[in-house]
Order: C-alpha cells, then structure tokens, then sequence
C-alpha cells in the first residue's frame, strides 16, 4: 500500500515540475477512490504545483483538506505554505498563518522567520521587518546570514544606510560571518548614494 502511494508521490511530484498542475490534481483526486491515503509528500507536491502556478486558493483550500484528513502539518508543510503565499503577494495570509503557527505553539526555525522577513523588507514594511528580526532571540533564534542579509539589503534600499552599516558590524560581534552576498549588498547601497569613499 506504502509503495503505491510512493509511486503516485512520484508521478504527482514529476506533473508538478513540470507545471502539469491538472494532471497532478487528476492523480492526487484518484487517491481516495484507489482507497489511498495521501501522505505528506503527496500534500508538499500539490502545494508546491498550486503556488507555483499562481493557484493560492486552491494551495489554501488544499491545506485545509490536509487537516480535515486528519493530516496533521509539519513544519515542511508550514514552510511551503508562508513561501507559497509570500511569493504570490499574499502576504496578508502569510501574516496570518504565522500568527496562527505561534497560537499553536509549534516550533518555529530562523528560516520560517526569514520567509516574512523578506517578505516585508521587499513590501517596504520595514518597521516589521525590524521587529520580526529584533525579536529573534527573545524567541530563543538566532539571525542567520540569510536574516542579517535580508535586512541590510532592506535597509540599504530605504536609503538607511547608517543602520545597515552598524547592523554589519554588530553582525560579525554576535558571530555571525558575513558573506558575498553581504558584501555586495551594502557596497551596492553606498555606490547607490554616491557614496564612492564609504563602499
């Protein structure tokens, strides 16, 4: 029975990349008929597939399915939810997903974090941005190079460069090394302000 699903996980998973989102849904409909249960592999697939091609009701209808399956999300599927609806502009719902994440007490990583982080800084709301990252170690996290770089770049492309600068600094201070990435961010928001000398 296990390895039916595995095969259908395959065949869902391979109309997926290759944006077959129909063909998928036919499979992953086919499932309960053939009297098989979706796993999490099945749902990740079909998320996947659904934000990919811009379908965020369907994403969120499915995610709903999930739990009335009795399928209960882990962190991966969470994952793919905030990421799915992050990337689609529906940032409002990510907000709101991950407010309910928090209600449940799940456990939330730095990369669940960095997903809305990223997400503001790009919407131009970074006082949230900001809190989201200041408030990472009170959750027991600490900001990775991906939060330190998201940050910068957001702060660079406000014109803020005073603080993107002294976030740098304070990034190496709590050990954490900068990458290419970061460095090129903040001499790309200098070079942006005719700031030649500090670049």
């Amino acid at each position: 029975l296990h390895s039916k699903v595995f095969t259908y996980d395959i065949l869902i998973n391979g109309y997926c990349k290759k944006m077959k989102i129909d063909e998928a849904m036919h499979l992953f409909r086919e499932l309960p008929r053939r009297g098989l249960k979706p796993d999490y592999g099945t749902f990740s697939a079909m998320l996947r597939g659904l934000f990919q091609t811009g379908r965020c009701g369907a994403a969120q209808e499915l995610f709903t399915d999930l739990r009335a399956a009795g399928i209960i999300p882990n962190s991966q599927t969470y994952a793919i939810m905030l990421d799915g609806l992050y990337r689609n502009k529906n940032i409002s719902a990510a907000l709101s997903l991950f407010h309910m994440m928090e209600s449940y007490g799940l456990h939330l990583d730095v990369v669940m974090y960095n997903i809305l982080i990223d997400a503001f800084c790009k919407d131009k709301k970074l006082d949230t941005a900001r809190a989201l990252f200041h408030n990472l170690p009170s959750k027991g996290l600490q900001p990775n190079v991906k939060s330190y770089n998201m940050m910068i770049k957001g702060l660079c492309e406000e014109g803020l460069l005073h603080e993107a600068k002294e976030l740098f600094v304070k990034m190496e201070q709590n050990g954490c090394l900068p990458n290419d990435v970061t460095y090129n961010t903040i001499i790309r928001g200098f070079i942006g302000q005719h700031k030649c000398y500090e670049a």
